[in-house]
């Protein structure tokens, strides 16, 4: 009662409340779960349990009440007698009745504040409401269920032996004998009845410790005691009917639902009706659907989520993921509400949602080796090309949940979707190179040529982004004694068809554009070269740009020693000694004239990420200006990767300590604006988008609080004048006759 033994034996109802509203602790509010009257006026006792009904089950309950009930439990299991006795006390011990009723009780003041089928004061009947709600699994139910009436038995054997309230086995091996005796066992050959019953005992004890732990020590209740009980009740059908739909509304709309009616209808398709999948969705959804209003687009998310569970809720094992690992159904929730692309993703391969709940699965990045060796794997599937891109998706996926749970930052994304690249390019090459050896009826080792892949670009700079296409040259050389017309013919033929097994478009949709248009004489010109006519094209017509696009060279796929001797030739161009006056103004003018055609004068060209003034574009540039320049002469700033190459300049003392810091930061920041546009599903990841609704989307991915649109819109712009600040004064020298209009 209020104050123990030192208050009133009995009060009013109306000081009952006035203690519970001052005075009452946690544990107090927890022992009324189990209050029902036995005695003397029902009506009284029944008005007592109404007004109660509000301080155990309050609208919003604290998640610090979950510690609470954690800790208390954990005093219990500490006490010197409980300590002492350990698994032989059968109600406080490890495995006990407690482990079994705390469990009960804090999933019932959590989730009965919305579902009143929870307010029942029995354990058993407690176990399956919980199960019939979805709030536990059958199994796990049945598991509890039969261990709590097995120690019952035990327990009330031990207490009929003397008559005395005890809850320990004895540690007297005679009157352990004669408690298993009691309960049923027998002695066999040479073991006493208390082998077996001990055994037993020990198992279920186990059953149960294992169980407490994983549901009394959920992640997610927590969450789960945040929700709003108003906003718990949406998941309930009856609750929705109670309230009425404008109702239903408007605390959608408190939730953040854009298109609240579009909500409530997606709460309905996924938790009306009797079947299993709904009556584990009702349990799940709440907390769903608290995290879903604190990410950047909770219309999508759980638009998205619908989808999911409706093409792949009955056979897979998704509700039973996020049913038994709460975790698991947060993070989720936080990646549909944050990318629409990774819910596409998951759709189409529902075994990533394995993911969700084992994060050493995706918590490290795969090296280039390891995605070569899978992506090799799938050539032994019939349909190669529809393997490739499964394992394309499959790989995608695992960086986006990383990106999204900012376990890699965007160079960690970028050299993995380089990896990626370079996986699906030495795949589709080793690919075309087995077809082409079986026509001819050879070996591979046997053709007349042998074949590398260059990246340049993006590739080259293991920096791609979501949206990048791979940027390659391909270089062949005949095979000792083989005729080079021949070996020329047939390269051509190698790398058509690399790029077609990667490009097209098939049932399973694209794995990567390959552009090839940075060689020699563009799309005019053949698509792969021997060494010798590379090196020929650019003696007689190599122009200062292609030079520039050298920068970038780095061997991607194929065959090592050929592609190295390319790079070796490639560095020795773009780094040649004798850059002068006249190619520093080509790249000048050939900067600013790509700025004056190719931004679209429509939209304000502040706005354009890419090639816009204070882009990504004026970052690159500048950095492969200094590059070409100091090259020659400075070997350390010779790297293809652009956040690389600020380090090196910087520790050359080539580009000003300030200056590297705005750039590599602009970078930075343009380049995860950039994936976000595309996680985001935006059409154009090149431009910030002009609706405030999708700005301020945007923002909230990045990490801005609700309503940071206007604080994200004020970095960006800090940040792209101090990009084109540093453009101005180190790439243009500050020369007027290239600025661009709008700059």
């Amino acid at each position: 009662r209020p104050e123990g033994r030192s208050g009133p034996l009995s009060r009013t109802v109306d000081s009952f409340v006035a203690y519970w509203e001052r005075w009452a602790k946690t544990w107090e509010f927890q022992a009324l779960l189990k209050a029902r009257p036995v005695a003397g006026d029902r009506e009284l006792g029944a008005e007592l349990l109404r007004r109660a009904e509000a301080f155990v089950y309050p609208d919003e309950l604290d998640p610090a009440v979950v510690a609470e009930v954690r800790a208390m439990k954990g005093r219990v299991e500490s006490k010197p007698e409980v300590v002492r006795h350990g698994e032989r006390q059968v109600k406080l011990g490890p495995g006990g009745l407690r482990d079994i009723e705390f469990a009960v009780q804090l999933l019932q003041l959590v989730h009965g504040r919305a579902d009143r089928t929870l307010r029942v004061p029995g354990t058993l009947p407690a176990l399956r409401a919980l199960a019939v709600g979805g709030y536990i699994a059958d199994e796990d139910a049945e598991t509890f269920a039969a261990a709590y009436r097995e120690l019952r038995r035990v327990e009330h054997r031990l207490q009929l032996a003397h008559e005395r309230r005890t809850h320990t086995i004895p540690d007297d091996e005679d009157r352990q004998e004669w408690l298993a005796r009691s309960l049923g066992y027998r002695p066999r050959e040479d073991d006493p009845a208390r082998t077996a019953f001990l055994r037993d005992l020990r198992d279920v004890q186990a059953q149960v410790r294992s169980l407490h732990a994983k549901l009394f020590y959920r992640p997610l209740l927590e969450a789960h005691a945040s929700v709003r009980a108003e906003h718990a009740g949406l998941t309930l059908p009856h609750e929705v009917r109670a309230i009425g739909e404008e109702a239903a509304l408007t605390r959608l709309e408190a939730l953040g639902f854009r298109d609240a009616r579009a909500a409530l209808r997606d709460v309905r398709a996924l938790t009306s009706g009797v079947s299993r999948r709904a009556t584990t969705l009702r349990a799940v959804l709440p907390a769903m659907l608290h995290v879903l209003q604190d990410s950047p687009d909770p219309d999508g998310g759980l638009r998205v989520f619908r989808t999911l569970v409706e093409t792949h809720g009955r056979t897979s094992k998704l509700l039973s993921h996020l049913r038994d690992h709460p975790p698991a159904a947060a993070f989720l929730a936080r990646v549909l509400g944050t990318s629409e692309v990774a819910g596409e993703l998951l759709v189409s391969q529902p075994q990533g949602v394995a993911w969700l709940r084992d994060e050493e699965l995706w918590d490290t990045s795969r090296s280039r080796d390891e995605l070569v060796e899978m992506a090799l794997g799938r050539l032994q599937w019939q349909d190669f090309e529809a393997a490739l891109r499964r394992f394309k998706r499959h790989e995608l996926l695992r960086t986006v949940l990383r990106d999204v749970s900012e376990r890699a930052s965007v160079s960690i994304v970028g050299e993995e979707l380089t990896a990626l690249g370079e996986a699906c390019l030495e795949a589709a090459l080793v690919a075309v190179l087995r077809q082409v050896a079986d026509e001819l009826d050879t070996e591979v080792e046997e053709l007349p040529v042998r074949m590398a892949v260059i990246g340049v670009g993006k590739l080259g700079g293991a920096e791609l982004h979501y949206v990048s296409d791979l940027d390659v040259l391909f270089v062949h050389e005949p095979a000792d004694g083989a005729d080079e017309q021949e070996a020329s013919q047939l390269a051509l033929r190698i790398a058509e068809r690399v790029m077609r097994s990667l490009s097209a478009i098939t049932a399973e949709g694209t794995a990567f554009e390959v552009d090839a248009d940075l060689r020699p004489e563009g799309r005019s010109g053949p698509l792969s070269r021997t060494l010798g006519s590379y090196q020929a094209y650019h003696e007689r017509w190599g122009e200062p740009w292609e030079r520039q696009a050298l920068l970038k060279a780095r061997h991607a796929a194929g065959d090592a020693a050929l592609g190295q001797r390319f790079i070796a030739w490639s560095q020795s161009l773009a780094y040649a000694e004798g850059f002068d006056e006249s190619e520093l103004v080509a790249m000048r003018k050939m900067k600013a004239r790509i700025e004056r055609e190719r931004v679209d004068r429509r939209n304000d060209p502040k706005r354009n990420l890419k090639l816009g003034p204070g882009g990504l574009s004026d970052v690159e540039w500048t950095v492969q200006l200094l590059q070409r320049q100091h090259g020659a002469d400075v070997p350390l700033v010779r790297t293809t990767n652009t956040m690389t190459a600020l380090d090196a300049l910087q520790d050359a003392s080539l580009l000003e300590h300030r200056h590297a810091a705005w750039m590599r930061e602009g970078y930075r920041h343009l380049s995860t604006v950039r994936n976000r546009l595309y996680l985001l599903r935006q059409r154009n990841v090149d431009v910030l988008p002009k609706t405030a609704d999708v700005t301020e989307r945007l923002a909230r991915s990045l990490g801005y609080g609700r309503g940071g649109r206007q604080e994200f819109e004020e970095d960006h712009r800090r940040h792209t004048r101090h990009i084109r600040r540093v453009t101005e004064q180190v790439f243009y020298d500050a020369d007027p006759e290239f600025r661009v209009p709008g700059a």
